[in-house]
């Protein structure tokens, strides 16, 4: 699923049987993920240049200090 991840975004997401993720719209390969057990990570995924899989990086559990204005912050920081 694709939408802008906003407070409102992450707090109606939905845990499910299966990990579960919500990618951002305006930043490319920032995303959340939504684990069964009801946690919202935020995460950014990227490809090397030359590898084929992507890989995924954890910035940090959605809560105290990671909101999504900071994780996305920090995913365009990484991101260079």
């Amino acid at each position: 699923m694709k939408a802008k991840i906003t407070k409102r975004t992450v707090d109606a997401a939905k845990s499910g049987e299966r990990d579960g993720f919500i990618w951002d719209t305006d930043l490319k390969g920032f995303g959340l993920k939504i684990t069964p057990a009801g946690n919202r990570v935020y995460v950014l995924q990227y490809r090397l240049k030359g590898h084929a899989a992507p890989k995924r990086y954890t910035l940090g559990k959605h809560g105290s200090p990671w909101t999504p204005e900071q994780a996305r912050t920090e995913a365009e920081r990484l991101r260079g």
